[in-house]
């Protein structure tokens, strides 16, 4: 018999070993290894009778449910590509990636999936799958406004598996909660690398810091995954409640830097967990990771991940020496196969096996990396990311407004808290919830302004163009530039 696709070889044996074994509880949702296995295998054996483009690509637009990974896994074992559509898209986003993608097979209802899985053979042999099958497209926003899509190969996940096991070293024995959308990178990875673990992996079916915390509490859990913002609620929860959690045994964080006093709280709240920061991208996967015993400095974002290297290259493309800034490049087996469809020729690009989102940074001393800013200037906001070129294109659209400049100010929250900067057309101006409603119309949520600004004056530089610099000054500053819209 062929042995399993290479990505989902561990969690078949893991189910093969012990099938009766809680893999994965989402809501009232609760599958055994064995019973996961079952569904991902029907699945396997539809996506393989797919006609069309070949490997055969398979949409999932579906919010935290058993069924999503269900569908994931039996994509790739049946060496198929999965597309993630967001759930909160508009009809227009998901539209624009569906004329992207081309999918053979659309699933977005529960029932309508069932059905179609049900009555398909779960004992279909394993057939062979090259390891540089694409298996899946995620979609990050450019700066056209459009997604963009980017393809990753099961051999770049098999060695990010690799990698993250020598350095979050989760095994077995450990339950997992992921209480973010499976839909963005974090969340999903989270619950396959766990189930290729062999662990138990506990989804919540949306993310709620009181639910978040009982489900720790109530299971033992011993590791949670989550983006700063989610923390920060967590831990004002847990603080409300007077909780410590000793069970859990590591923190996996990524989307943004945790300040100082997150740092602090977490200490407080999981008094024996090790906290892992990383920084990565979803064209580039693991970059650098900074574990809180490793006494990395807190404005740094540590050190390169295993198997990764990792080199600053100065406006010339030569290596910057230490401490001078440049483009952040990277070296490794996980990196993506770039993007599918048109490209705005800003984010991923790869030269002679290296390659870049466009990140700046430095590296000291010691070997510490520091990022210092996003080509296209790319902000990261609930640890998602926001190009502010698309949020000031639908602002543009909006009847009132003649021009808008997008940037992130500071938040101990959100990262990046998204903020717009207007001029108006007349007199008549819309209110910071017109605004919101207006890009929530066009755009996912945590792309919606959450400030917004009036400008006195327009500044501009040499050229003509809107002095983006001195714009961001005014902000930072409370400059009287500047009037706040309520």
């Amino acid at each position: 018999m062929t042995g399993p696709a290479p990505l989902a070889a561990p969690f078949v044996a893991a189910a093969l070993a012990h099938p009766d074994k809680l893999a994965l509880h989402v809501g009232a949702q609760a599958l055994s290894y064995g019973a996961l296995l079952g569904a991902a295998r029907r699945v396997a054996a539809g996506v393989a009778a797919l006609s069309g483009e070949a490997p055969p690509r398979v949409a999932v637009q579906m919010d935290n449910r058993a069924e999503f990974l269900e569908i994931v896994l039996g994509t790739v074992l049946g060496g198929g590509t999965v597309a993630l559509l967001d759930p909160k898209w508009s009809a227009a986003q998901r539209q624009a990636a569906l004329d992207l993608v081309r999918p053979a097979v659309v699933f977005d209802d529960p029932g309508a999936y069932r059905a179609w899985r049900d009555g398909r053979p779960a004992d279909r042999p394993f057939a062979a799958v090259d390891p540089a099958t694409p298996f899946l497209i995620g979609f990050t926003s450019g700066t056209t406004g459009r997604p963009k899509a980017f393809i990753r190969s099961q051999a770049s996940w098999v060695a990010t598996l690799d990698a993250s096991r020598v350095e979050f070293a989760i095994g077995a024995d450990d339950g997992i909660l992921v209480p973010g959308p499976l839909v963005h990178g974090l969340g999903l990875y989270a619950a396959v690398e766990g189930l290729a673990a062999g662990a138990t992996v506990h989804v919540l079916p949306r993310f709620d810091a009181g639910a978040a915390l009982e489900t720790l509490e109530a299971h033992g859990l011993t590791t949670l995954v989550a983006v700063p913002t989610m923390l920060v609620a967590l831990l004002e929860e847990a603080a409300r409640r007077g909780l410590r959690l000793p069970s859990v045994r590591r923190v996996i964080a990524s989307g943004a830097k945790l300040a100082p006093a997150v740092h602090e709280r977490l200490a407080s709240a999981f008094p024996e967990a090790g906290v892992f920061e990383y920084y990565g991208a979803s064209e580039l996967s693991f970059v650098s990771v900074a574990p809180s015993r490793d006494g990395v400095p807190f404005d740094s974002v540590g050190r390169a991940f295993h198997g990764v290297e990792v080199q600053v290259r100065a406006a010339d493309g030569r290596p910057a020496p230490r401490g001078e800034a440049g483009t952040v490049w990277v070296r490794s087996a996980m990196l993506s196969d770039g993007y599918i469809g048109p490209a705005d020729g800003v984010g991923f690009r790869e030269e002679g096996g290296w390659a870049t989102v466009g990140d700046q940074g430095w590296i000291d001393e010691h070997g510490w990396l520091r990022l210092i800013g996003r080509e296209g200037d790319m902000l990261i906001s609930g640890g998602l990311n926001v190009y502010p070129a698309e949020v000031e294109a639908a602002l543009r659209e909006h009847p009132l407004v003649a021009e808008a400049v997008v940037l992130g100010l500071p938040d101990a929250y959100w990262g990046d808290a998204v903020a717009a900067v207007l001029w108006w057309r007349g007199a008549e101006r819309a209110s910071l919830a017109e605004l919101r409603a207006w890009c929530h119309a066009r755009l996912e949520g945590y792309k919606c302004p959450r400030r917004a600004f009036t400008a006195r004056d327009v500044p501009l530089t040499g050229s003509g163009k809107i002095a983006r610099a001195q714009v961001r000054a005014w902000a930072l500053t409370g400059s009287a530039a500047l009037e706040e819209i309520g």
